[in-house]
């Protein structure tokens, strides 16, 4: 067991400094910054790593009313910080509280969706009302990205237990509603992104000048990449938000494709590591943890190399335990330990 989990702990610790490695090249000022997080989040790691998961579900709901709670005290004591009121300053550090309730959103919705014997549509519109108050309160902030994820995590859940007719149903229904009234409910700014996803040169310089930036520093990288600290886009400040939502296109630009494959590999052990537990698991609620935390990990990776490589909308969704950020890199650290508690009541021959 402990050399079967040796391989995942290897991969995240190469994940880790591989994202330390480029935070350093990039922004070294926040270098010891996320290097004291990355410390914190090892110790949060060990500590989950040895709870009772079984206890961690009994307490979904509290976990849900803690999460609902963290996010009305972000309107109330939080800093606005660019026009999005996101983070609660605790002194030492800026919580982001839509990054550190993703794990306790993953714990309750496993909970409560385990004790749902046959589905039926009164306690899907059940749900989809549970699921409304924290998203609702996130796109407030407004985070779209973070509520894009607590959005699309519960849904994933839903498809797996067997509500994926009911939610293509749901689906057709709603998008015949808001699509007419798309020019209200988006901000300009959202409906902008989504403009420069489908065309980015129709605004170099203005909307579309961080994606087209960011594909010139990965595609800039080529097979062996630059080298630390001589990457142009970068350190020349053509890429925006170099250590935070593109910081991949800073890696690749440094790293090239050769780094990004490395990259890659680390994602792909945690991936399958996330995939046998949910196989090997026997509980349902441990198994849609499990499925939960996949799901976490999959989707942030896949939007945010996505949009650096400009195929996906700009979200500013940040690349799992990667992106510069404290909230983030604990809040996926809880994700890790909870992972690893799931793959200790496996057998060894199971794994």
């Amino acid at each position: 067991m402990r050399q079967k989990k040796g391989l995942l702990v290897f991969a995240l610790i190469f994940i880790e400094i591989l994202s330390l490695v480029t935070i350093w090249s990039t922004a070294p000022e926040l270098f010891m910054s996320q290097l004291a997080f990355a410390i914190a989040g090892v110790i949060i790691i060990y500590l989950i790593a040895k709870a009772d998961i079984p206890l961690l579900l009994g307490f979904g709901w509290t976990f849900y009313v803690v999460s609902l709670l963290l996010l009305l005290f972000t309107f109330l004591l939080g800093r606005n910080i660019r026009g999005s009121v996101r983070w609660i300053d605790l002194g030492f550090f800026n919580l982001q509280t839509s990054e550190i309730i993703k794990p306790f959103l993953a714990i309750f919705y496993s909970a409560y969706l385990s004790k749902i014997k046959k589905p039926d549509w009164k306690q899907l519109l059940s749900f989809i009302g549970i699921i409304l108050f924290p998203v609702v309160l996130v796109a407030l902030q407004p985070d779209l990205g973070s509520a894009l994820t607590l959005t699309v995590l519960p849904l994933a859940l839903l498809f797996f237990i067997g509500y994926g007719k009911k939610l293509i149903i749901l689906a057709v229904i709603f998008l015949a509603l808001v699509l007419p009234l798309e020019s209200k409910l988006l901000k300009p700014y959202q409906r902008q992104r989504l403009e420069t996803f489908i065309n980015p040169y129709a605004d170099p310089k203005g909307a579309g000048y961080n994606v087209i930036q960011s594909t010139i520093a990965v595609g800039s990288g080529k097979i062996f990449g630059k080298g630390v600290k001589l990457g142009t886009q970068s350190h020349l400040n053509f890429l925006p938000e170099r250590h935070t939502d593109f910081i991949f296109a800073s890696f690749v630009e440094e790293f090239g494709l050769i780094g990004a494959s490395v990259l890659f590999a680390g994602y792909y052990i945690l991936f399958s590591f996330c995939l046998k537990s949910i196989k090997r698991l026997h509980g349902q609620d441990q198994n849609l943890l499990s499925l939960s935390i996949f799901f976490l990990f999959l989707f942030q990776f896949l939007v945010n190399v996505g949009m650096n490589l400009g195929i996906m909308p700009v979200t500013g969704i940040t690349l799992p335990l990667f992106s510069y950020g404290g909230s983030s890199l604990l809040s996926f650290a809880i994700l890790i330990g909870l992972l690893l508690r799931q793959l200790d009541v496996i057998t060894p021959f199971e794994i």
